[in-house]
């Protein structure tokens, strides 16, 4: 396994943290050597090493040459005599760096990522043990921290078409089973970009079929087009937006993005003008000086929908971020105007989060009694994702697979999305578009010159294998790609140079001009990566999930367990202001802004008192108003009130509102609490306690 290692000199584990966490200390002579032990002992998080010797006031003394190793997260305190060594198992999406590489803001990214990342996996692992039958313990999908991965253990690309084809499902023509509206393709392309031309207009979204499984019901209850959202129709895990031209409305700029907004919120937990500064490098990547932006970062605040003052996040002590701002709403971008907006910077669309793809696959490892040769059969039995979708089924189909054996020529294996963990772009095959002749143009120029990679990578180097992602012995060559942000615009030498016409004017395949973005994304297509690593013998296959998906009638016996069930977890700042703001989209449904929140546990610190934070869950109240009981375990007092059954928002990650429950927590940390993760239960009056959620809150030194 190749880890990553974050340096800091001249600290230690401070003399008066909680030491529970020590593993052991060993005379290793070097770094060189304690790393080794480290990165074969998948419980050592990190370790500090001695330069010279040390005695601790707790009484511990240590030699030079010693390395002592410790699980969890460190509480450093100074120490001239050591340099402490942190683990990094889980690298940013495609190994970007947005800072300087081993800059402290560069370390501080890696290690929050590594800490989100970590939480999510647990996570997909656990499943739901409260409301669901056989839907928990997905132990074929492993932990990264805990799995020896051998060199052999090539990553294997999962890709899908990017234009959403629920689009097509519930609105085109030839759709099966048949849809009443039998949109053109035009129409549909018109509504995927919502923009009209002049011969097609841009047409409604409409009421589509809530029973998907076992296959769309058109005559039972219906419901709006979703997810909603700015984009929400754009859900196969790809955005786009489209700059026009003013004057003829001819398409001069196409962003499209697979990035998660797990990572920007990331990276605006350690700098929030660094975002900003990359907002406006990525949306002017290449282009002409009219149409260059610079976004300032109060135009990323989360803002008080009553006051309009920005929130501030307790977790940072900083203004809080809005996901869907003016530079990342919507397919729309206006640029060369007094009133620039719009752009793609990540994904928006409820369903399309990192935590949510890991939880998908971790579902789609277990076996089922209905095989996996049919991926509506198996989507509608594991109930993992969004039926119809590109992305959805053919991924826990071949995840399945993976594991079952069938994609893996006869292997069994377990399997987990592989580091660096992300979703990609990959570059199409653009052979099929034409340029309009024109004397200013280079020598062999083509289409695919105007598709341009801004951030990512065509290529990169498994640290598993040591050969490029997807390659092998016999078949060397690169497997995939790793494009995050990617833009289709006339190649700025091309402009310098004269040429005369712009993107609008290029044919595709089709021999059509480029009117709307989706013409592109429908070349285009997304992936990620899977790692399988060998096992002995399939696991058991289970039943179907119980309950069913709607429609489906439930079998008398097993009853599915009904028991309180953590949903997510707000500082109570950020949850008022953005469960109040209310997000407009086609559909005519508005929905709340926390809908675009994420997983990503909030911080508190040690010797906090009295934090106001809100829980979402499914609970209810006792028979004498008995409130639910939360725990966080040791060393973190939980007082609960404020019962609230009436929340309807989308939790990250569903393509749909629903409705839901919150309370209000207030807590107090102690001052030698242990650092890191920590999962909640949460438990109904007169119910045994269940399972904890792991991951909902992150625990760090004052």
């Amino acid at each position: 396994m190749q880890n990553t290692w974050i340096e800091k000199n001249n600290v230690a584990q401070f003399q008066e943290a909680n030491w529970d966490n020590w593993i052991g200390t060993k005379a290793c002579g070097s770094v060189e050597t304690a790393r080794e032990y480290a990165d074969l002992n998948a419980e050592v998080s990190f370790f500090f090493y001695c330069r010279q010797g040390m005695v601790l006031t707790n009484g511990r003394s240590f030699n030079p040459g010693d390395a002592a190793f410790f699980s969890g997260q460190p509480w450093y305190g100074s120490a001239p005599q050591c340099d402490s060594y942190q683990k990094v198992v889980f690298n940013t999406p495609a190994f970007i760096n947005d800072f300087p590489v081993d800059s402290a803001q560069d370390d501080a990214t890696s290690l929050q990522w590594n800490t989100n990342i970590s939480g999510f996996t647990t996570q997909a692992i656990l499943g739901d043990p409260w409301n669901l039958l056989y839907a928990s313990n997905q132990t074929s999908y492993f932990d990264t921290n805990l799995t020896t991965i051998p060199s052999t253990a090539t990553a294997v690309l999962i890709d899908w078409h990017a234009f959403p084809n629920r689009l097509g499902q519930y609105l085109g023509n030839n759709a099966y089973p048949a849809n009443p509206y039998k949109y053109s393709d035009e129409q549909l392309l018109a509504i995927a970009d919502q923009h009209a031309s002049a011969a097609v207009p841009i047409p409604a979204f409409q009421q589509i079929p809530t029973q998907l499984c076992p296959q769309a019901t058109w005559n039972n209850d219906l419901h709006m087009y979703g997810p909603y959202g700015p984009r929400g129709w754009q859900d196969e895990y790809c955005e786009w937006s489209v700059v026009r031209d003013s004057q003829s409305d001819k398409i001069t700029r196409i962003d499209m993005t697979c990035e998660n907004p797990e990572y920007w919120n990331t990276l605006w937990m350690i700098d929030p003008q660094k975002v900003a500064d990359v907002y406006s490098s990525t949306l002017s990547f290449g282009a002409p000086a009219s149409a260059q932006i610079v976004v300032p970062v109060s135009d990323l605040y989360l803002l008080d929908p009553a006051t309009k003052a920005a929130v501030i996040d307790p977790s940072t002590g900083r203004p809080a971020y809005n996901p869907l701002n003016k530079w990342n709403s919507g397919p729309v971008a206006v640029r060369g105007s007094s009133r620039n907006y719009g752009g793609a910077m990540h994904l928006t669309s409820t369903p399309n989060t990192l935590q949510t793809e890991m939880a998908l696959a971790g579902g789609a490892t277990i076996q089922r009694n209905c095989g996996n040769s049919v991926p509506q059969t198996l989507i509608c039995c594991a109930q993992y994702g969004q039926a119809y979708r590109n992305s959805d089924p053919h991924i826990g189909q071949l995840v399945n697979q993976v594991v079952g054996g069938q994609a893996t020529l006869g292997v069994p294996s377990k399997a987990a999305l592989a580091n660096p963990t992300g979703l990609y772009i990959q570059v199409p095959d653009l052979s099929g578009f034409t340029l309009p002749a024109d004397p200013k143009l280079p020598a062999h120029a083509c289409a695919q010159d105007c598709w341009q990679i801004v951030r990512g990578a065509a290529a990169l180097t498994d640290p598993v294998t040591g050969m490029l992602f997807g390659a092998t012995t016999a078949s060397p060559q690169n497997g995939g790609n790793f494009v995050l942000h990617a833009v289709f615009q006339l190649p700025a030498s091309w402009v310098a140079a004269g040429v005369s016409f712009t993107i609008g004017d290029i044919t595709d395949d089709t021999g059509l001009p480029i009117q709307w973005g989706g013409q592109l994304i429908k070349k285009m297509s997304i992936g990620l990566w899977a790692r399988p690593v060998p096992v002995s013998a399939v696991p058991a296959s289970e039943a179907c999930v119980l309950p069913p998906p709607t429609g489906v009638t439930p079998p008398a016996s097993p009853v599915p367990p009904d028991y309180a069930q953590p949903l997510q977890l707000f500082h109570s700042a950020i949850w008022n202001a953005s469960f109040n703001t209310m997000v407009s989209n086609p559909m005519n449904a508005p929905i709340p802004l926390v809908s675009n929140s994420t997983l990503i546990a909030p911080i508190v610190r040690l010797g906090q008192s009295n934090i106001s934070m809100v829980l979402t869950c499914s609970a209810k109240l006792g028979p004498q108003g008995q409130l639910p009981v939360a725990d966080f375990g040791p060393d973190v007092t939980v007082v609960v009130s404020h019962f609230n059954d009436n929340i309807n928002y989308a939790v990250p990650g569903n393509s749909y509102p629903s409705q839901c429950a919150s309370v209000n927590l207030q807590l107090s940390i102690g001052a030698n609490a242990a650092l890191g993760l920590r999962g909640l239960t949460l438990t109904n009056y007169g119910d045994p306690v269940q399972a904890a959620m792991p991951a909902l809150l992150n625990i760090v030194p004052a």
